[in-house]
């Protein structure tokens, strides 16, 4: 965004939202699906398939309570590939920044039936997906996976994710 616009901080919210989201996605993106279902070699925590299932399970659950139309899809931490993941994550991305989006342009101080106000909500909502992308960032190179400096820059920020 050019630094000149004003601010303007319903539409920034939901920028850095989507932005957010669109970072897991790459995240996603990038990682050599033979990581996928590996389990960490410790035996503790959780393969990337289980965390993005996680991701995609909470992000679902916010979603439908907001009453998204459609609800977006679950994911099976077993069974879900890297694509069918991307597609969930890009339906719930679109959901939930329609239902903020909808909330914020109306001057509601929450999205109906969640849990938080609208701001709220949102800023949890960044703070889970980057919490779990710091857990497959970490688990990738525990399991010998390093991104290169151009993926660290664009999950960074520093960087455009196009």
């Amino acid at each position: 965004m050019p630094s000149a616009q004003p601010l303007n901080i319903e539409r920034e919210l939901l920028e850095a939202l989507e932005h957010c989201f669109r970072v897991s996605e790459y995240l996603v993106e990038v990682l050599p699906s033979s990581l996928w279902r590996v389990e960490p070699p410790d035996g503790k925590g959780r393969s990337v398939a289980a965390i993005v299932a996680h991701l995609q399970s909470v992000r679902r659950m916010f979603a439908k309570t907001g009453g998204a139309n459609p609800v977006p899809p679950a994911l099976d931490r077993a069974r879900s590939t890297p694509d069918e993941a991307l597609r969930a994550l890009k339906q719930s991305r679109e959901a939930l920044l329609s239902l903020f989006r909808d909330a914020l342009a109306q001057g509601r101080p929450r999205v109906k039936r969640m849990p938080r106000r609208t701001v709220n909500m949102m800023a949890y909502l960044i703070q889970h997906d980057a919490h779990h992308r710091g857990q497959i960032c970490a688990l990738a190179r525990t399991l010998g996976h390093r991104l290169s400096r151009e993926d660290v820059m664009r999950i960074w920020g520093w960087k455009s994710l196009t």
